[in-house]
């Protein structure tokens, strides 16, 4: 559920300052025989041959027209209606862009994950953040590291952990009541609703993930500044990433600007990975050890000390000393838990708090399930079993579809099988796409969640019902959850899916049979703005950052604290 590098990004807006240096090393950059064959790759490869749109910046292609138009994923759309279901744009550094809803070439780029992989780049970003985890491998590495991860995330720990989700969602709800307060005729208030899931999310994942507190509802509760050390240095990480992208953009597509240490970027990014890495090696020590000492029987079922006892089981299996993670490796899935457990989760739930807010009668049908439901600490088998509250979660999932898109890059020379032919520029009729190294194609998530051709004339409109009996074409999406590709498929495919659709739920359980929800603003004000993830952001000062105001009026039977 989490690509780092997309499609849809904040672009660097260039000072006259940042032009001016970028000139100064125009002549080492134009030099570069890497630089210059990147400007004349697309005349040789055989995506010339695709209908597209013309245009787009040397630098931007046509993604910040993709970036301006909202909602995000219309400026895709409007391309596919336009040039057909195969076509070309531009991307990074002008570079030609595959862009395909045929779902039986979305199947081959996802299945075939050692001949599709991340982009360099979206790698080279994802080791300055998460390290070399499990987002980061690609080939032997990904398959050696999922195959010891994949136990963890299995069912019966989830089941383990949806106490955790639960607790966790409790004490959301007593911190939003208090935010309500006391006084007699006053209940209800506005909130900023990203801002409070973001915080249990954050507190979920840290001691399902590892046993760790971060106590950032209490925190927010209290009106205290976080001062958790690992909280903050991820904080900080991503902060210097949205006021610095130039110099990222730079390090990213220009290896040279890497020389540069000593900006503002690089010293934060260089304090906050010190902090994190300290943490996560003595929590995986601390771990271990306790590991060790048991004889393998430690009681905690955190998701850290289950993948060291899966390593230490590859270990010391004696096939092959290459089956098990080195501690850097293990140490690496730190914050690789935090990232791709944190902000998709709280992100998904604020979108769904969205819709529930702008349709009453769809938050009075979800309300009526829950409420007759007999106590508030469902297990994870009875929070299952509830249908409507299942359909609702699976058409947000597929509806805000909150990782957009995403890239893979061939690594070698491939051929594309299509179920449906396409007509290129010269019309010719081809029943497959010829795909060189180096080609970079883009897989439309959302785009595919909404598209008319499997999801019928109301694929754009919110309906939980429709999941009833889903589309029979929605079969065809080569997905790993749900019959949509919110959670891609093949060996590449989100491993934490239950994980999230279960803490989600959970979430909404005790959301929605504690309080009423309204939107706090126009619907129109809220638009999504994608950094790693769509955050919903307030169309008047998108320069606040992640925004959901939501009128919260408390139940009078529920958590009156």
């Amino acid at each position: 559920m989490f690509e780092l590098l997309q499609d849809y990004v904040s672009l660097p807006s260039v000072s006259w300052t940042s032009a001016l240096a970028v000139g100064a090393l125009g002549v080492v950059i134009f030099s570069s025989v890497d630089f210059v064959w990147m400007i004349l790759r697309p005349r040789f490869s055989p995506m010339r041959a695709l209908k597209g749109p013309s245009g787009g910046s040397l630098f931007f292609g046509h993604l910040k027209l993709a970036g301006n138009q909202q909602p995000v994923g219309a400026w895709h759309r409007a391309q596919l209606k336009k040039y057909g279901h195969v076509l070309c744009y531009k991307g990074f550094m002008n570079q030609d862009r595959l862009l395909t809803t045929d779902l039986k070439a979305i199947q081959h780029i996802l299945t075939n994950s050692a001949i599709y992989h991340k982009p360099y780049e979206a790698r080279y970003s994802l080791s300055r953040l998460l390290g070399r985890g499990l987002l980061f491998a690609e080939g032997n590495e990904h398959r050696r590291q999922r195959r010891i991860m994949n136990p963890a995330f299995g069912t019966l720990n989830i089941r383990d952990m949806t106490e955790i989700f639960l607790s966790k969602s409790a004490e959301l709800c007593a911190a939003m009541s208090k935010s309500i307060g006391k006084t007699p005729g006053v209940e209800q208030t506005r909130l900023n609703m990203l801002e409070y899931l973001s915080s249990t999310t954050l507190d979920i994942i840290g001691l399902a993930g590892f046993h760790y507190r971060f106590n950032s509802i209490k925190h927010l509760a209290e009106n205290q500044r976080d001062d958790n050390e690992l909280a903050v240095a991820f904080s900080q990480i991503f902060s210097v990433m949205t006021r610095h992208p130039l110099i990222g953009f730079l390090k990213v597509w220009f290896p040279i600007f890497r020389i540069i240490r000593f900006d503002e970027r690089s010293r934060i990014e260089k304090k906050s990975n010190k902090t994190i890495q300290d943490i996560g090696h003595q929590l995986m020590q601390e771990k271990k050890a306790a590991l060790l000492s048991s004889g393998g029987k430690a009681q905690s079922k955190d998701l850290l000390t289950l993948l060291i006892k899966a390593n230490l089981t590859e270990a010391n299996d004696g096939t092959s000393i290459d089956r098990s993670m080195t501690d850097e490796e293990v140490m690496n899935q730190i914050p690789t838990f935090l990232v791709a457990g944190h902000e998709t989760t709280s992100t998904a739930t604020t979108w769904a708090l969205y819709t529930l807010s702008t349709r009453k009668d769809i938050q009075n049908k979800l309300r009526d399930e829950l409420s007759a439901f007999p106590h508030d600490a469902p297990t994870m088998d009875e929070l299952n079993s509830l249908p409507y509250l299942d359909r609702f979660v699976r058409e947000a999932l597929r509806y805000h579809s909150v990782v957009s898109g995403t890239v893979r890059v061939a690594v070698e020379d491939d051929i594309i099988p299509l179920d449906k032919p396409f007509e290129d520029r010269f019309g010719k009729l081809h029943s497959e796409i010829v795909v060189k190294k180096g080609d970079t194609m883009m897989i439309p998530i959302r785009v595919i969640n909404t598209l008319e051709e499997i999801w019928g004339p109301d694929a754009e409109e919110f309906n939980p019902d429709r999941w009833i009996d889903p589309p029979e074409q929605s079969g065809a999406i080569p997905s790993s959850w749900g019959n949509q590709l919110s959670f891609l498929g093949g060996p590449r495919s989100c491993i934490g899916f239950r994980f999230a659709v279960v803490e989600m739920k959970a979430l909404l359980f005790l959301l929605v049979r504690s309080f009423e929800f309204e939107l706090g603003v126009p619907a129109d004000e809220i638009i999504g703005s994608v950094a790693i993830v769509t955050r919903p952001t307030l169309k008047s000062n998108p320069g606040a950052g992640g925004q959901m105001p939501i009128w919260v009026r408390r139940l009078n039977h529920y958590w009156l604290f």
